[in-house]
């Protein structure tokens, strides 16, 4: 059982850098969707939202490989339910960090189109079929907007730990020398 009061700093440096690579993968397709096509922004936004969400699943693999290696610290004290729905919420956001890369990936693929990732082309994991194109892309979507769902109930779950409750939740994602 770990007595640690703060996350790895590894595990923290991972928690923000996901978080802004979610903020760049976002902005980059919500804004895509105001350039005319044809205009060569919106290939170049298309392709900072592929790299961001590719590097979102690269690093949220180590961070899972840091949250076994590293653990967590201990638990705050809370109510059942709030134990519960901290879990759900957790769960939900491991979720959508794996399926939103694998889900752009496989549609992508599945329109027929080649995955780059920093100039090197991912092998094939599904072929080019225009019938599961359309259903994996509206999965995508959904995912991306659950995003702003969940990282809005994760950030507010925080605040009222933080303020009030004031159990100082926020020192626990904070860099701190003695972890």
């Amino acid at each position: 059982m770990t007595t640690r009061k703060a996350y790895h700093p590894l595990s923290v440096s991972l928690h923000w850098l996901i978080f802004i690579l979610f903020v760049v993968a976002l902005a980059a397709i919500e804004y895509r969707d105001d350039i005319p096509k044809g205009e060569p922004l919106r290939d170049i936004l298309r392709t900072v939202h592929m790299h961001a969400g590719q590097l979102v699943f690269v690093f949220v693999v180590i961070r899972v490989l840091a949250r076994w290696r590293f653990g967590a610290p201990e638990e705050l004290q809370a109510s059942q339910w709030q134990r519960l729905g901290a879990t759900g919420v957790h769960l939900a956001l491991y979720f959508v960090m794996f399926a939103l890369p694998i889900s752009g990936i496989l549609f992508t693929q599945a329109g027929g189109r080649d995955i780059v990732f920093f100039s090197m082309t991912l092998p094939q994991f599904i072929a080019e079929n225009q019938d599961i194109r359309g259903p994996i892309k509206e999965f995508h979507e959904f995912l991306g907007n659950a995003v702003y769902y969940l990282v809005g109930i994760h950030v507010a779950a925080a605040l009222w730990h933080q303020f009030v409750l004031k159990d100082r939740i926020l020192q626990r994602m904070r860099w701190h020398k003695d972890n």
